[in-house]
């Protein structure tokens, strides 16, 4: 029987597919309308504006002015309660007055007021510093020299005439410290410079003695260093001599 199924002809026909039958596709309600409004609104933006905007006519032209705003006054402003009203909410209750001074305030009339007197900004002072066109405001870049118009320009810091003021009383202090001292220099009287000089000049002749007793050849080391001993002690003390030939009066150290 399977041999037979093969072998007839009606199976190598090959049969056509039959087509698959798809659910309709869901379509809204509004889909015709949506069509028509846009079919309709195509074209309105093709020209430069509205096309159903009216043009005005050539002698309606923009002039000049024609669009300030006109701003109340401050002086129009009115208050919010009369006298009388004021009163009688005051006679009501003792606190009212404290409450209708906080509502009466018109915030209104005030910003106005302040716009009135407002003194309006200097411009800026900016520089352009790249051919890209980036700018540059130089008050805050630290490059305008604003500190010419503080007050205190040109004046001497407070903390520097402290400085001043504290040294001043230090050098005050100093001098009356070294006034309380003792001081250090002490004259020499008349009678005592006589004394000295009396000593010196006795001192040099018993040197000079000496000096004449040295040998003539000097031809050991002592005796070279004895000889500049002496004379160096001979110089010191006509040294000393001239001083107090010279000078009457002399102050001595102490010490």
């Amino acid at each position: 029987m399977s041999k037979e199924v093969q072998e007839n002809i009606k199976y190598l026909i090959q049969r056509p597919k039959t087509p698959e039958i798809k659910p309709l596709m869901h379509r809204s309600v509004f889909n015709n309308s949506i069509k028509r409004d846009y079919m309709s609104n195509r074209g309105c933006h093709q020209t430069m504006g509205y096309a159903e905007v009216k043009l005005n006519h050539p002698s309606k032209f923009l002039k000049k002015h024609t669009r300030i705003v006109k701003r109340p006054f401050a002086n129009s402003l009115k208050p919010v309660l009369t006298s009388e009203k004021y009163s009688q909410r005051c006679s009501r209750s003792p606190n009212f007055k404290e409450k209708i001074n906080k509502i009466q305030r018109n915030f209104l009339h005030e910003n106005i007021i302040d716009v009135i007197r407002k003194v309006p900004p200097l411009p800026r002072h900016r520089v352009q510093d790249s051919r890209n066109g980036h700018t540059m405001v130089l008050d805050e870049a630290g490059l305008e020299p604003t500190y010419v118009s503080k007050k205190n320009f040109g004046k001497t810091p407070s903390y520097i005439k402290k400085i001043i003021k504290e040294k001043e009383m230090e050098k005050l202090a100093e001098v009356d410290r070294v006034r309380a001292i003792k001081p250090p220099l002490r004259y020499i009287p008349e009678e005592e410079r006589k004394e000295l000089l009396k000593g010196l000049k006795s001192n040099w002749d018993e040197l000079y003695t000496e000096f004449l007793l040295l040998p003539m050849v000097t031809d050991s080391v002592p005796k070279v260093n004895r000889k500049a001993r002496i004379e160096n002690e001979l110089n010191n003390l006509e040294r000393d001599i001239n001083l107090l030939e010279r000078y009457p009066s002399l102050y001595v150290c102490d010490n």
